[in-house]
This record gives C-alpha cells, sequence and structure tokens, in this order.
C-alpha cells in the first residue's frame, strides 16, 4: 500500500512540475510577443513623429553639402537607418508569426487532425483510456515543443532588438550630424 502512495505522489510531482513549466515557458514566449510588439510600435511613433517634423528635417538636409564629410556620413546613416527600420519589422513579424514544433509523437494536447477526422467521441475515449503516464508523456511532449518554439522566438527577438538598437543610434547619428552641419 506504501508503494502505491509514493506511485501516485510521484506522478502528482510530475505532473506539477510539467504544468508549471508549460506555464512559465507560455508566459515567456507571450513576453517575447509583446516585446516585439512594443518595439515596432516604437518604431512606426518615431517615423510618425520624424513624419511630423518634415518641414525642420528637410531644412536641415537641404543645409548639408552632398561631398561634404557631413554629407557622406548623413547618407550613410540615413541607409543604415532604413535598413535597421526594415530589419525590425522583419525580424518583428519573425517573431510574432505562429511557430510549430514538429515531434514524433501524437499527443492529445493540440490535435493536428480536423473535427471531421477526429470527432469528439473518438477524442474523449481515447483521453479516458490514457494512463497517468501517458498524460506525463504528453505533458512532457507540449513542455519539449514549447521550449523549441521559445528558442525560435528568442533568436528572432534579440535580432528585432539589436536591429531597433541600430534604428536608435543611427536616428541620434543623425541628429548629431545635423547639429555640426548648423554649427
Amino acid at each position: 500500500m506504501g508503494n502505491d502512495h509514493e506511485k501516485v505522489k510521484t506522478i502528482e510531482i510530475k505532473q506539477a512540475f510539467l504544468s508549471n513549466a508549460i506555464s512559465d515557458i507560455s508566459a515567456y514566449i507571450q513576453l517575447a510577443d509583446t516585446k516585439v510588439s512594443i518595439i515596432m510600435a516604437a518604431v512606426v511613433a518615431i517615423l510618425a513623429g520624424i513624419a511630423t517634423c518634415y518641414e525642420p528635417i528637410e531644412t536641415a538636409i537641404l543645409d548639408i553639402t552632398p561631398c561634404s564629410w557631413i554629407g557622406v556620413l548623413f547618407i550613410i546613416f540615413a541607409l543604415l537607418c532604413t535598413i535597421s527600420i526594415i530589419l525590425v519589422f522583419m525580424f518583428g513579424l519573425l517573431t510574432v508569426r505562429a511557430h510549430s514544433s514538429v515531434i514524433n509523437y501524437k499527443s492529445k494536447w493540440f490535435l493536428p487532425k480536423s473535427t471531421k477526422e477526429y470527432s469528439f467521441d473518438e477524442f474523449s475515449k481515447d483521453v479516458q483510456k490514457m494512463s497517468d503516464e501517458d498524460i506525463i508523456k504528453n505533458m512532457a511532449a507540449e513542455l519539449y515543443k514549447l521550449n523549441d518554439i521559445n528558442r525560435q522566438k528568442m533568436k528572432t527577438l534579440k535580432w528585432t532588438l539589436v536591429s531597433f538598437s541600430s534604428v536608435l543610434v543611427t536616428i541620434a547619428t543623425i541628429g548629431i550630424l545635423f547639429l555640426v552641419n548648423i554649427i
């Protein structure tokens, strides 16, 4: 009797561990999407700010002598800024798009078949047949997939952050070039 009680307790501990891990990694995935959305919104806000100040910016650009060192640096940094903005949106969209992870295990967690191919009655019967070990294996498979999805999102999130930093640095540098040209 003590052995069965220990086995049930071990299963409960595993389920609690996997449940908490799934919850945590799901939150990390959601947080990555939120961060990227905020970064893309910040870039749009910066572009809107630049668009509303087009007259003084246009005047500052027209005051720059094209073949001077300030003119050449302005062109270089304007191109870098444009490329960085494009990269922010490219990597940002790659981060927030749907990700998947394919492993060689048919889980009952997310069903790949449509409701016409796999009825609720079949699904319900399959779930009823599941043992505690089957449930643990399903949870472990989903945690494994979520970790893979998180890894995929973290790579593109990193490049979104690098690109956003580059946008900020190039805009600041262009601003400094405008100030140097005035002086």
